[in-house]
Order: C-alpha cells, then structure tokens, then sequence
C-alpha cells in the first residue's frame, strides 16, 4: 500500500534528487514551483507502476496532483484501498 510519506520520499529523492527544502503534506507543490509539469508526469507514472493503477489524462488536475495529501486520495479512491497514512 503507497502512503503519503512514500510518495514524497519518491519526490524528494528521485524528481527533486534530494534538492529540497522539507515537504509538508499539504503544500502545493505546483504553484510552490516545486514540481513542474513533467515532473507531474513522472509521478504519475510511479503512481500508476506502484499501485497498479491507470490513471487516464484526464485525471492529471490540480484537484488531484497539486499536494501530497491530494495525489494520495486520488490514489485510494482509485484503488479502493482504506486511507491511511
């Protein structure tokens, strides 16, 4: 099961290579600057590889990849996992 605190090891240490200040789960990291569009698609994939998911183009919004805390919901109602962080 992926868990908040996964996803952001996978941002901070593969898409930012460890260049970051610390991530709070709520932070919007596209506005922040922090993640940009390609970005969000690598971490779409990863999410998609992780949880054995598709996650159509459509699904990619703001509502969905803008926080930690965002891009884990989407995951559990995709997967109809229980939350949990």
């Amino acid at each position: 099961m992926i868990t908040i605190d996964s996803i952001k090891k996978y941002v901070t240490t593969t898409l930012l290579e460890g260049h970051t200040d610390p991530l709070e789960e709520d932070q919007d990291l596209l506005i922040s600057g922090v993640l940009d569009s390609i970005n969000v698609m690598k971490l779409a994939g990863y999410l998609e590889q992780e949880c054995g998911i598709t996650i159509p183009p459509e699904d990619i919004v703001l509502e969905n990849f803008s926080t930690l805390e965002q891009m884990h919901r989407y995951v559990v109602e995709r997967t109809g996992m229980k939350p949990g962080v």
